[in-house]
């Protein structure tokens, strides 16, 4: 269950989404012989995973695992409310407090239909490209009016989007729940993580869901026999 990430959904030179098919989960899938069932969805955000439960409880009671990857989208703000009105009151589509408080839910309901939650990190993001990804087609006053409402610094978005990767981090602990760190696989890449995201800043490539696939292997089984 997840996002966009989960989905395998990744950005064409054309500025085009598509899936990939041999995304994370596929890879998962093949190279250890299971049925893994993939629920991401574009754009998903916390609160919408709780209906994405209610319509598949079969699927979640059947399957040992249910391994969740949302957030990336929760700590994403409305870029073009800001761009008109840099001096209003805007929050991010989910708050941090909200986003744990749901998270913890969701946790529960899986464990209720008799499956094991698995919490996986967020990869990094790119600020830079992601901020001139999606104000590509605003002119130059509404970019001058985001970039004075995060205090002139692009890197705020990734700082930002790190602090939802903790609160992560946080409900595994609270929770006891298993986390897989993808987080610093791909912060250590050898040849940087900005390598492994297509040009959006935010949606891991192909290389980056190898990436993905490999982290997950080289930290527990995924197999017919556990």
């Amino acid at each position: 269950m997840g996002d966009s990430i989960t989905k395998g959904v990744v950005l064409t030179s054309d500025n085009n989404y598509s899936v990939l098919e041999d995304n994370f989960v596929g890879l998962l899938s093949k190279h250890n012989d299971i049925e893994i069932d993939n629920l991401g969805k574009f754009g998903c955000t916390i609160s919408f995973a709780h209906h994405i439960i209610d319509h598949y409880p079969e699927k979640i009671s059947s399957s040992a695992y249910t391994i969740l990857e949302y957030g990336g989208n929760d700590c994403d703000f409305y870029w073009k409310r800001i761009a008109s009105d840099p001096s209003g009151d805007h929050h991010p589509k989910t708050t941090l407090e909200e986003f744990r408080r749901e998270f913890v839910k969701l946790i529960g309901k899986i464990r209720a239909l008799g499956s094991q939650p698995i919490i996986l990190s967020l990869p990094p993001i790119e600020s830079k490209d992601y901020f001139d990804f999606f104000s590509r087609k605003m002119n130059d006053e509404q970019r001058d009016n985001i970039l004075g409402w995060m205090g002139g610094e692009v890197e705020a978005i990734s700082r930002w989007h790190d602090s939802y990767n903790q609160v992560l981090f946080g409900v595994a602990g609270e929770t006891s729940t298993p986390i897989l760190d993808i987080t610093a696989p791909f912060s250590n890449h050898s040849e940087g993580w900005r390598t492994l995201l297509c040009h959006d800043g935010i949606h891991p490539n192909s290389e980056g869901h190898r990436l993905i696939a490999s982290s997950i292997m080289a930290a527990t089984r995924f197999d017919k026999a556990v």
